[in-house]
């Protein structure tokens, strides 16, 4: 496919984009976090999703992040299936990612995720840092027990970062998934977005707010929006806690969720 061949001019570029490592910067980082979901996205039942993804990055190259994510996802009901760009609705598709007669709980090892990302702007004065990535979902998940789609998803993606004042930084992320069409199904490529701020309280406690929204995958569910808002914790350097609260405002998305995690950077 055509969009394959841009996937790895972009991945190139990435990599040639890196400077030599800084020895003063973490190099590794491991994270993980447990993630829950309820919601009827539009089928009319709710599906009630646990997402536990385990995520290790290496930076072979100053301002070059590469990361490997393995997740474990327990699902109730299988009225939607996880994809590279969101939940996607079974309700109008056909064959086996046709919504099923009946409930079923399902879980087991989900996609695995590789993400390559480079600053190729830093922040300073009045420019933002500036922050492409790329990201390829590998279908792992069992498709038949509907944990996955068993087809490739591909992300193109840029983050956007800015200090506005001493305390209060600013966030912005584009993205565009290629998704990838398993038989019977009929879904279309999505294009994310999300826009926020953090704020440090205290030197070792931030919170935070993001309005986070997506074009919908499957034809005739409704385009997801939600409000996610947190609090991190940095107990030490290298160790940071992480919790959220996400409330879910149009019928594409979850109805509720919340989050809990951690992350250690050495």
């Amino acid at each position: 496919m055509q969009h394959r061949g841009l996937v790895m001019g972009v991945a190139l570029v990435l990599l040639g984009a890196a400077p030599a490592l800084a020895e003063d910067e973490p190099w590794l980082k491991f994270s993980t976090s447990v993630n829950y979901s309820v919601g009827d996205y539009g089928t009319g039942k709710d599906t009630t999703i646990v997402y536990v993804p385990f995520t290790l990055g290496v930076r072979p190259l100053d301002r070059f992040w590469l990361s490997l994510t393995v997740p474990f996802i327990y699902q109730d009901t299988q009225n939607v299936v996880l994809t590279g760009g969101g939940v996607a609705s079974r309700k109008e598709q056909k064959g086996k990612l046709a919504q099923p007669a009946r409930s079923t709980t399902e879980s087991g090892l989900g996609d695995v995720l590789l993400k390559a990302s480079v600053v190729v702007v830093e922040d300073r004065e009045l420019i933002p840092e500036i922050t492409p990535y790329l990201k390829i979902k590998f279908p792992t998940a069992d498709k038949d027990r509907g944990l996955g789609t068993g087809e490739f998803d591909e992300t193109l993606g840029v983050d956007v970062s800015k200090r506005l004042i001493d305390a209060l930084f600013g966030f912005l992320t584009l993205s565009y998934t290629f998704i990838g069409d398993p038989p019977g199904a009929d879904f279309r490529n999505s294009f994310g977005w999300s826009v926020g701020a953090a704020y440090a309280v205290i030197q070792p406690l931030s919170i935070f707010a993001f309005l986070e929204g997506s074009t919908a995958i499957a034809r005739g569910q409704a385009d997801p929006v939600e409000l996610r808002v947190g609090a991190e914790l940095t107990l030490i350097k290298a160790l940071k806690l992480t919790g959220s609260v996400t409330r879910g405002l149009t019928d594409g998305a979850a109805d509720w969720g919340g989050s809990l995690g951690l992350a250690l950077r050495f």
